[in-house]
């Protein structure tokens, strides 16, 4: 094997990174000291001590030098020397060719190539070796092809560092603009919440929730028990006070259906005649003398109900009068004008009717409550309401 050969298989196991630089620099030197030295070298030419690498001339070489088909050996002794002089230069093996080469960082750069040695890349080489420029082994190995996604940022090449840069700011963005977005919607949901729980309260639906229930209308009192038989005619009514009216007496049907009948409006009247009426009885005061005036009405009917109907059309048609509880008795209600107290009940098969008006709201009030005690004593109200 020649000592090309030997150098050759020493670039590729360099190269292979099956060796070190450090190794490969020894075993190199020695390979070229051994061409140096001629014969005893392994059949290579000889050279002379002062032929500054190049073969000896013979006598018959006709004054032309014979050219040393060699290059002159390379020291890394002198190289060392060299860059310690000068910092910017750097000492590369050249593992796809002969021999080694300088190159000056400075000027050039790792990425760039020297004058004399064949165009490389700046990292790795064709074999796959991840050995660095100047034979080191400080790179990771690169990932397999199926897991180059994984690989470190620095390493990666080609379009494919720019797509990943711009996926990462894409998604950066993309998150950025979600948690803004979130941000927003929290705040205006805020807003809304202390708006919405600040506005004033309606004052009317405010008052119907606070306001407490109302009091329970108190029963009224009962009346005096009833009697276990209807009265007559004449045995209804008591008298009333005062001068008595003309009229006084019993009411028959054509005297009702007269002049008397004046004395009940007609949309109560009416029913009652068609309902059955059977007589009537009066009891007032003389309108010519002074107050009050006082006016007690009986009507029999045929029965029970038909007296609580002629009762309750009554009592309908007190529009604009007001309850007074105070004088009230159960089934029997008392309204009032102020200065005018009327009542009406049911005592077996009769409709009773009082009335009572004065100049002053106090007498009124007065007379009407002992003539309506005085009546219902006389004739208990037989019908107490629902």
């Amino acid at each position: 094997m020649t000592w090309q050969d030997e150098l050759q298989n020493l670039d590729a196991e360099l190269a292979a990174g099956r060796i070190s630089a450090e190794e490969y620099r020894q075993r190199r030197d020695a390979v070229l000291g051994r061409a140096q030295n001629g014969p005893s070298s392994g059949g290579f030419p000889q050279q002379g001590p002062n032929s500054g690498g190049f073969p000896q001339q013979g006598p018959n070489s006709g004054g032309v030098p014979q050219q040393n088909p060699f290059p002159p050996a390379f020291s890394w002794g002198e190289a060392a020397q060299a860059a310690q002089q000068d910092n910017s230069t750097q000492v590369v093996p050249n593992p796809n060719s002969e021999s080694t080469q300088v190159v000056n960082v400075g000027q050039q750069g790792w990425g760039q190539q020297a004058a004399w040695g064949p165009q490389q890349s700046s990292w790795g080489n064709e074999s796959g070796s991840t050995n660095t420029p100047w034979g080191g082994t400080d790179m990771p190995p690169p990932p397999p092809p199926q897991d180059r996604g994984t690989e470190p940022a620095w390493m990666r090449q080609g379009p494919e560092v720019f797509e990943s840069a711009g996926k990462s700011k894409k998604g950066l963005w993309v998150g950025v603009s979600i948690g803004a977005v979130l941000v927003v919607v929290l705040v205006v949901a805020g807003v809304f919440y202390f708006t919405s729980g600040g506005e004033e309260p309606d004052p009317q639906a405010q008052q119907t929730q606070q306001a407490p229930p109302p009091p329970p209308t108190p029963e009224l009192p009962a009346p005096p028990a009833a009697e276990p038989a209807p009265p007559g005619s004449a045995e209804a009514l008591i008298p009333a006070p005062g001068p008595p009216h003309t009229w006084s007496g019993p009411l028959d049907v054509p005297a009702l259906q007269g002049a008397k009948g004046g004395l009940l409006i007609p949309e109560v009247l009416e029913p009652a005649l068609q309902a059955g009426l059977v007589d009537g009885w009066f009891n007032g005061s003389d309108p010519n003398a002074p107050a009050p005036r006082v006016t007690l009405l009986a009507f029999q009917m045929p029965d029970e109900q038909a007296a609580l109907d002629v009762v309750e059309n009554y009592m309908d048609r007190q529009t604009g009068l007001s309850e007074v509880d105070d004088l009230s008795y159960q089934g029997v209600p008392v309204v009032t004008t102020g200065n005018t107290f009327r009542t009406a009940y049911v005592g077996h098969q009769w409709a009773v009717i009082v009335d009572v008006s004065a100049d002053q709201d106090a007498q009124a009030r007065q007379v009407f409550d002992d003539l309506l005690t005085q009546q219902l004593n006389h004739l208990p109200p037989t019908h107490l309401g629902e």
